[in-house]
């Protein structure tokens, strides 16, 4: 049986770690950048927390450890919800996930899109560079367009892949789609996110891989994995471009 420490044990450790020796080489035949959302580029585990705390309460679920929650992060929402509830509730599954979205549109709190420092300047220079730039998360559809209606990273897109479409991270699908819809090949792609999710669908999809530590995953865990490159946030990607 695993031991509670050990099992979330990802989100411990050094979150300052710089890995780059590899960037120069990626960069020689980089096509496109895909950015996860929740934990790489929207400051949004508290709300994401506050939301699965509130809808567990309404059912009457006992509440899960917040770490419980911020290892389901980046799971396509029913599975992540499903995989939260006791064994005798899981067939209410798709009733929770109707209700937490209910939820989250109820209360404006959860709704407020909050970036990371330097996001726009490094989405620029992204795009200065005549690179692409694509989404993928296990958001919904309808969850990733607010978002990017909201803030200015819609004005920075050039292909999106949502949860709601594919099996969940880290099955490469949705990468390989978002690549299609973008026109470039998944191995001339830099993926940047913040959890193991993210960095194990981006190797498995054979693209280049970049691991940011202000989401679930530490910079401890993520180097476990071993990513192509490290940064602390990342909006320090930019000083590499």
């Amino acid at each position: 049986m695993t031991d509670t420490k050990d099992k979330y044990s990802h989100i411990e450790g050094s979150r300052e770690i710089v890995f780059d020796d590899n960037f120069e080489k990626m960069s020689s035949h980089l096509e496109a950048v895909v950015f996860d959302l929740d934990g790489t580029l929207t400051d949004s585990i508290a709300q994401i927390l506050a939301c699965t705390h509130h809808t567990f309460d309404v059912f009457g679920f006992p509440q899960p450890d917040d770490k419980a929650i911020m290892s389901t992060i980046g799971l396509e929402l029913s599975e992540a919800l499903v995989s939260l509830m006791p064994e005798d509730k899981k067939n209410l599954g798709e009733k929770v996930t109707h209700d937490y979205r209910e939820i989250f549109k109820a209360n404006r709190s959860y709704q407020i899109d909050i970036l990371f420092d330097g996001i726009e300047p490094l989405l620029k220079k992204i795009k200065d560079r005549g690179l692409k730039i694509g989404y993928a998360s296990g958001r919904s559809m309808a969850g990733i367009r607010r978002t990017l209606d909201a803030t200015i990273l819609g004005s920075y897109c050039d292909g999106i892949c949502a949860g709601s479409e594919v099996p969940s991270k880290p099955d490469p699908k949705m990468m390989h789609i978002l690549c299609q819809r973008m026109n470039v090949k998944e191995m001339n792609v830099l993926g940047v996110g913040d959890s193991g999710l993210d960095i194990k669908m981006y190797q498995n999809a054979k693209s280049m891989s970049l691991g940011v530590q202000t989401g679930v995953w530490s910079g401890t865990a993520l180097m476990n994995l071993k990513p192509d490159m490290l940064l602390p946030s990342v909006g320090d990607l930019i000083k590499y471009l």
